[in-house]
């Protein structure tokens, strides 16, 4: 018998090779799907995990940061105010190293004498109704060191009340003519207890007086507080001789 010829394309299918533009079972395609997802889901598994891990290294990262940074805070401020301190006490020192001076200047002075500061006139205070006083029955006083040949003076008072807040008793020398003339701000204790040196006037002149007000710690040209304490100021026989000479 004569065999018949095979048909074109049977060859591929009898020999059990794939043809090549045939395309592949479904079942095959779903699976590759599948790997393709499954694949994704686990880079964006693996991408969170990192992020997170980073998050969490720089949130101990700056956690760390910030505890330094408060340490170093509080270092700062504990020097800062261990400068205050000292430089407080420096200050005090040298303020009591300049009364020191000036006391010794005056208490060696040939011409060393002393001037009273009392308290207003019962009618100054009437005017002035609140005028620094501690009490009716303890006035406060005051008293005047001073050397013309040394140029220098130191007043001691007691009896003041503390100032207020943002407020400073105030020294003045007060000419019968002219401008007030600023000698000194100093601050009492509760003990109403105060030192302080000042320098004298250039021109002095008889009859000028020196006042010591209450007055807020701003800059002034005159006093606007209340008054605390008064003095006269006399010059000693022969005192208007030189660059001291008293003005007519």
């Amino acid at each position: 018998m004569e065999q018949s010829e095979p048909q074109p394309g049977t060859e591929g299918r009898d020999s059990g090779e794939p043809r090549a533009n045939e395309r592949p079972p479904r079942l095959l395609r779903v699976r590759l799907w599948q790997a393709i997802g499954g694949m994704s889901v686990a880079i964006a598994i693996a991408a969170l995990i990192v992020l997170l891990e980073i998050a969490a290294s720089k949130a101990r990262l700056n956690n760390y940061v910030n505890r330094r940074v408060a340490a170093l805070n509080a270092t700062v401020r504990t020097l800062r105010h261990q400068k205050a301190v000292e430089q407080r006490t420096l200050g005090s020192v040298r303020e009591r190293a300049t009364e020191g001076e000036v006391f010794e200047k005056i208490l060696f002075a040939s011409d060393l004498r002393t001037i009273k500061l009392t308290a207003p006139a019962e009618k100054d205070r009437v005017k002035d109704k609140s005028s620094g006083q501690s009490g009716a029955l303890d006035l406060p006083t005051g008293k005047l060191a001073m050397s013309e040949s040394a140029d220098v003076a130191m007043l001691q008072v007691n009896g003041l009340r503390p100032a207020g807040t943002f407020q400073v008793y105030r020294i003045w020398w007060m000419p019968k003519r002219g401008l007030p003339i600023w000698a000194a701000d100093f601050l009492v204790g509760d003990d109403g207890l105060g030192t302080v040196p000042i320098d004298l006037p250039a021109g002095r002149e008889k009859g000028m007086t020196l006042e010591v007000t209450l007055e807020d710690e701003s800059y002034s040209d005159a006093p606007g507080g209340t008054v605390a304490l008064k003095g006269e100021f006399s010059l000693l026989p022969g005192a208007g001789q030189g660059p001291h000479k008293a003005r007519h």
